[in-house]
């Protein structure tokens, strides 16, 4: 064992491997000039040595631990707890430990505190997860707070938190800090961005008196004050409760004083230390280069740093620079697809944006990412006199939480004076084409069958891009084609982009023209049983499969038996009566279809082509449930109640005075919503079929590149930019194996991330609730988007590869998108947290005819399969009906 002590003047932010998280943060502190109390640290080599007598043993009572089971889990780390304490301090610690005491002073009291490697890190705090020891005076005590804190790696906390966090046990190692304790008047924790709101030009602070062990361990309520770091202006100053303050016996260990009442209601610091005290945060974090979390002691008018840590809970920004002034919207919340996305997929996805794009790069100067996530920039849109008061009413309708708060936010921000004014003469040629067209669309062309039409188109173009790639003779030839094909498809599209706008304008129109001559169960049936909507052709081609399946007895339960890979499946119901005409069936499903699957917007994500068990899970789902014929049977019924609606409609239309000009009007309304709303879809199927055709020349990239030995895994694409990818390719640039590795990591912690919906340029992450005054106390309140009132009993699904739904269940889930169609046969209502009015589990909802509420806050959360609710979909509400214990996930 190499010397076992290390010093904090020798310590530095890369000595983590040696000394723990919190040993480095220290050591850095004290070597950049930050006050930290002395003191030294005892090395991992010496935990490693201490616990290697009984190493294997412990591992291996450690492995298969389920988390489920902490009486298990108990038992275990009480019994790895009592073997160590069995064990001496190895040899070769013992004198040099004795020595390192001594020299900071024999007489000194410390604080000896555990120091993991895998501790206060960026995606991890491990914040309390081991042992603490304070006011240690003395040889012995010093010596046994040492041994004692190499054992604390195993409570059951901190068990139970490496298990959580995917943190192997024989990877974690500990080190010990011995720290001179100060006896301080005060001390506290500080925040140099607010946790709660995300502000980063927020510094929150809470102190109490003593030491901080009475606030940390949540014995009182501290003081908070809030400081915008910018001005020094104190924003909030909150007196806590603090009742009682644990101080410092001397001779060694604590005592929990109470303080009289005068005392409790006193600030624990005067303004002029809290602006001191953020100054000196500030120092730290601009040190870092990140916000901190700091531990922080006042004595004798002295602050002291006792830690200092990475705030692991915070977003991060869409820029690097702190811009308060911008605004943030999600596209993965309009997308209704809020995974992260590794690098390569979100610029496949940000290439498709044609406005403000750098061709090299696809980065656009209106779309960021962050997290993993797409965020739009939205500010320069409000600030005008004209699109600030159109867009929120158009975000309002696809996604009214996120409408709220872009109002919000631009009645609290709006500066006339800073309005930008808009250049009609340079606006007017752009905008004066499309609206002519759109007009035109509206009220003038006629159609037939132009879905159709379109899907034909969309099928030339596919083929198109997948002849000029026989025609490259390189992998990045074949890349440049594909980046190409994409870029172009936004133009490409151009022939239905009018058509879109027209047919939405049209349903805005005939609800205004209509909206008390007509009921509005005949409007909801308008938008229902439109025929040539990709994503239902799809879903009744799912049906047909099932139907395929129901073809013999002995194939449905070969379909229905164990799960084994579709592969498999497939050649095992080849030998059973009708086997084979499925499989045929299945082959042209996939051919059509293979490209589309859940969170499809993400080409990291399994195509079905490539991984089709959530497929095989739905069409079991309807296997259970129905009758053969029976999806088609509601379709045409939903067609037959579509035709009679118009009738109804247009009828009503010509009553009253105005009847002669008013039915004309209405007519043609009707004739456009019925030939072009299902175009709604055929964009996204064509980005995802682009998508699905690049997926292999990029596995072609990542093999060729992992043969060259340049990459280590050709998984490793998935963290390059295109850009960066086609650099490599074209002219051997490589970004580094460092730089993949550090994404990768990153990408592990965004995925544990909630994105947000709205967030300012300086993190604050905005908020709003919906107001329902019609909803019960305690119901879930969200954005009604299908009308009706269902009462049955929730499925939470967050897998549709592994879930599925049994008939009448209602289907709540964080969103939906094409890939988790199918799942609507079954379902008699839905629940998502994500969406909007035309989102596509609002639109598919409205198809099926079955009550809708969106934008759900925590509904996966809040709502446990099993319990029986109750969903009112005009109304925009979920009431929880009751919470039986047997409820799970």
């Amino acid at each position: 064992m190499d010397d076992p002590i290390r010093f904090f003047a020798s310590i530095d932010a890369s000595d983590i491997n040696e000394v723990g998280g919190k040993g480095a943060n220290l050591g850095e502190l004290a070597r950049a000039g930050f006050n930290v109390p002395e003191g030294f640290c005892v090395t991992t080599q010496a935990y490693s040595a201490f616990i290697l007598p009984e190493q294997k043993r412990i591992f291996r009572w450690l492995e298969n631990l389920d988390t489920e089971n902490l009486d298990a889990l108990r038992k275990t780390g009480n019994k790895v707890r009592q073997l160590l304490a069995t064990l001496p301090l190895p040899k070769g610690l013992q004198k040099p430990l004795v020595e390192a005491w001594q020299k900071l002073g024999e007489t000194n009291a410390y604080a000896v505190r555990s120091s993991a490697t895998a501790e206060d890190l960026p995606q991890a705090s491990f914040a309390g997860q081991q042992d603490t020891y304070l006011n240690i005076v003395g040889r012995q005590d010093l010596l046994n707070s040492v041994r004692d804190c190499f054992i604390s790696l195993f409570t059951e906390r901190a068990i139970l938190y490496r298990i959580q966090n995917n943190f192997d046990h024989q990877d974690v190692l500990l080190s010990v800090v011995v720290q001179k304790m100060i006896m301080p008047q005060a001390s506290g924790i500080m925040f140099t961005a607010d946790p709660v709101s995300g502000k980063r030009s927020l510094t929150s602070i809470d102190a109490s008196f003593g030491i901080g062990e009475a606030l940390v361990s949540g014995l009182v309520s501290p003081d908070l004050y809030q400081v915008d770091k910018s001005t020094d202006q104190i924003c909030k100053k909150q007196i806590g409760d603090k009742k009682i303050a644990i101080r410092p016996i001397e001779g060694g260990g604590t005592e929990t004083v109470n303080l009289s009442a005068e005392e409790s209601a006193r600030s624990t610091l005067d303004d002029a230390r809290i602006i001191s005290l953020t100054r000196l945060g500030t120092a730290i974090e601009n040190h870092y280069g990140k916000p901190q979390d700091i531990e922080w002691a006042l004595l004798n008018g002295e602050f002291f740093i006792t830690q200092s840590r990475p705030i692991t809970s915070l977003y991060p920004l869409p820029v690097e620079q702190n811009t308060p002034e911008k605004l943030y919207i999600s596209l993965n919340h309009f997308q209704v697809m809020t995974d992260a996305m590794p690098p390569l997929s979100l610029t496949l996805f940000m290439s498709l944006l044609p406005i403000g794009r750098d061709e090299r790069t696809m980065q656009t100067r209106y779309v960021k990412t962050a997290g993993g996530r797409m965020f739009a920039e939205i500010s320069n849109i409000l600030s005008h006199p004209l699109t600030g008061r159109v867009f929120p009413a158009l975000v309002y309708r696809a996604d009214h939480l996120v409408g709220k708060m872009v109002t919000q936010w631009q009645s609290e921000n709006a500066d006339p004076e800073e309005k930008t004014k808009i250049r009609l003469l340079k606006v007017i040629p752009v905008v004066a084409p499309f609206m002519r067209r759109v007009m035109a669309c509206l009220f003038f062309r006629k159609y037939q069958r132009f879905p159709r039409q379109m899907s034909g188109y969309m099928d030339d173009y596919v083929e198109q891009v997948n002849a000029k790639l026989k025609t490259a003779d390189s992998v990045a030839g074949q890349l440049e084609i594909c980046a190409q094909s994409i870029r172009a498809m936004i133009h490409t599209v151009e022939p239905w982009r009018a058509h879109l706008i027209a047919s939405m304008l049209a349903l805005k129109l005939l609800n205004v023209v209509m909206k008390h001559r007509v009921a509005s169960s005949a409007l909801d049936a308008l938008m229902r049983g439109l025929e040539g909507n990709v994503t239902t052709e799809m879903d009744l081609a799912v049906g047909d499969l099932a139907d395929a399946a129901r073809s013999s007895e002995s194939l449905m339960q070969c379909l229905l038996g164990p799960r084994r890979d579709v592969e498999t499946m497939l050649k095992q119901a080849k030998e059973h009566p009708g086997g084979e005409n499925f499989g045929k069936q299945w082959d042209v499903f996939i051919k059509r279809y293979g490209a589309r699957g859940p969170s499809e917007i993400d080409l990291y994500r399994p195509r079905w082509r490539e991984d089709s068990s959530s497929l095989m899970t739905m069409i079991a789902g309807i296997l259970k449930s129905g009758e053969a014929g029976a999806h088609r049977i509601h379709y045409q019924e939903l067609i037959a109640e579509n035709e009679k609606a118009a009738e109804e409609i247009i009828k009503a239309a010509g009553s009253g005075i105005l009847g002669l000009v008013r039915k004309p009007l209405v007519r043609r309304l009707v004739y456009v919503i019925r030939q072009l709303f299902p175009l709604r879809e055929h964009h996204k199927f064509l980005i995802i079929q682009l998508l699905d055709i690049t997926k292999p020349v990029l596995e072609r990239a990542g093999t060729k590149l992992q043969q060259k030995g340049i990459i280590s895994d050709n998984d490793d694409v998935w963290f390059m930019q295109l850009h960066e990818l086609q650099d490599l390719l074209d002219k051997d640039n490589f970004i580094g194996a460092q730089k993949i590795e550090q994404r990768k990591r990153d990408f592990e912690i965004y995925k544990k991330l909630t994105p947000p919906r709205v967030m300012a340029g300086d993190g604050e992450i905005l908020r709003a609730e919906f107001d329902n005054a019609h909803a019960p106390a305690g119901s879930l309140v969200g954005s009604p988007v299908s009308a009706g009132v269902v009462e049955g009993v929730a499925k939470v699904v967050l897998d549709p590869s592994s879930q599925t739904l049994h008939p009448g269940e209602i289907l709540v889930a964080p969103f939906t998108d094409p890939g988790w169609t199918p799942l609507f046969v079954n379902a008699s209502g839905l629940v998502t947290e994500v969406g909007g009015l035309m989102t596509h589990g609002s639109v598919i909802a409205r198809e099926y005819g079955i009550p809708a509420v969106v934008s759900v806050i925590g509904a996966t959360t809040k709502i446990r399969t099993g319990q029986k609710i109750r969903v009112h979909g005009e109304a925009g509400y979920v009431e929880i009906l009751d919470n039986k214990e047997g409820a799970s996930q």
